[in-house]
């Protein structure tokens, strides 16, 4: 069921640019006591029963256990005509793993957002590891968070407490990260592997 602009209240429109804008400028949601100052309301609960109301018609999503957990869906952004943001989350290497770099930044991307829903977030590559894939040093890249992953499947994994990009590879049993540049090492997978998700397209730079 698609919500229209005309279907949610002006109070409602109102948390909904508060949120949007709170990302763009600060590079997080906002807390509840920033959207009562916004809102100029005194009640944490009024602030609640707008947040549920959006989340009921599915303009937004509260992650739990984050006090600023609150992540504009896309018919969010259609109902107040912005292009969908999306979290820079830092750096990651094509080439050895490196210490994963955080950032508290948002982009605009619009270009098959819908398609992949909210569960996205971009990375900047550093490293030339992957360039025979036509991922180049500088470039962002979007990560879609999976549940299952195939081999061939780009992936960004972390190693203990670093992170890299590279191609995961299932073969005879054996299962290790393949990287796009025969000059790089194969990295094996062990149980300190996780991946954080798939590659589902190039940004470029």
């Amino acid at each position: 069921m698609r919500v229209l602009t005309n279907e949610i209240t002006k109070r409602q429109k109102e948390v909904l640019l508060a949120i949007y804008s709170s990302l763009k400028t600060a590079g997080f949601p906002p807390s509840l006591n920033d959207l009562k100052e916004k809102l100029n309301v005194s009640s944490n609960q009024t602030v609640l029963d707008l947040l549920n109301a959006l989340e009921k018609k599915k303009l937004i999503r509260r992650e739990g256990g984050s006090a600023r957990g609150i992540v504009i869906l896309p018919l969010g952004y259609e109902a107040i005509g912005k292009e969908p943001l999306v979290r820079l989350a830092g750096i990651t290497a094509a080439g050895p793993a490196i210490q994963a770099i955080e950032q508290d930044q948002w982009i605009e991307y619009s270009n098959g957002y819908k398609k992949y829903d909210h569960d996205v977030f971009v990375v900047k590559v550093s490293g030339n590891s992957m360039i025979e894939a036509g991922i180049y040093d500088g470039d962002l890249v979007l990560i879609k968070k999976e549940k299952e992953y195939k081999s061939g499947d780009i992936v960004l994994a972390r190693i203990d407490d670093d992170v890299t990009l590279k191609r995961f590879i299932y073969d005879k049993g054996r299962t290790y990260l393949k990287p796009e540049n025969p000059m790089c090492r194969i990295i094996a997978i062990t149980h300190d592997t996780f991946f954080l998700g798939k590659m589902m397209t190039n940004l470029g730079k």
